[in-house]
């Protein structure tokens, strides 16, 4: 098992897991560090040429830059955007824990620092009686939740801490990520951060700013907003 690394999840589909999660790993490798990633389960992939291709999957590979191919980041693609057990079924196919916890043993192996990005929230299933939960669980890394700066999120981020904890699972901490200009709900927007702090009891890790369509990709773009607005280095020095 790798020495340092996160599972990241998130407080429901949506919240910007891949944003976030690309802008830690290409930070993480400007600073020297050896960085790998991992999504044990893609949905909603297309195909490309006769092969099944994860958006996500690329745009890790190109945030992590360590030689990992995209094909390499998944151990299963499935075509219909659902919950990994649906899709899974959609496709007459199972998914086996083992291979999930053996796939991540590879990738983890001889990099100073993983990162695990989960699909959707802890309790999606992946198969018959497995959850995000339990993956995470079995991998037994500190879990990050990225939580989506909206109304209502304080319920979600609540809920999620709350499973965590009750599950033995170690909680890093969350990061806000401002997902659209929400002017409407301005109040809550402003406080969401500060209100889930107080009542989580977990480490504020920092808050990602509202990234524009045209900057989603450049992962440069990214490192440099974690850099400024992340607290890397608590990551770094988790074990």
């Amino acid at each position: 098992m790798p020495t340092r690394g996160i599972f990241l999840t998130g407080t429901d589909t949506g919240a910007g897991k891949t944003l976030v999660s690309c802008a830690i790993l290409d930070a993480l490798r400007r600073r020297g560090l050896r960085v790998a990633a991992y999504k044990p389960v893609e949905t909603g992939c297309r195909i490309v040429a006769g092969v099944r291709v994860g958006e996500d999957c690329e745009r890790l590979a190109a945030a992590a830059g360590s030689g990992q191919a995209p094909a390499d980041i998944a151990a299963y693609l499935f075509a219909e955007p659902a919950a990994p057990l649906v899709a899974a079924e959609a496709e007459g196919r199972t998914i086996d824990r083992n291979v999930l916890v053996d796939r991540f043993a590879k990738i983890a192996h001889g990099v100073d620092f993983v990162l695990v990005e989960s699909a959707g929230g802890l309790m999606v299933p992946v198969a018959d009686g497995y959850t995000t939960r339990d993956l995470a669980f079995d991998l037994g890394l500190p879990t990050v939740c990225v939580v989506a700066s909206r109304l209502g999120c304080i319920n979600h981020a609540l809920l999620t801490v709350q499973v965590l904890r009750s599950s033995g699972i170690p909680i890093a901490g969350f990061v806000m990520n401002e997902v659209n200009r929400d002017c409407d709900h301005e109040l809550a927007m402003r406080t969401n951060r500060d209100v889930i702090g107080r009542f989580a009891a977990v480490a504020d890790l920092g808050a990602m700013p509202f990234v524009e369509t045209v900057h989603r990709d450049d992962v440069e773009h990214l490192a440099a907003l974690a850099e400024r607005h992340l607290d890397l280095d608590a990551l770094i020095a988790l074990d």
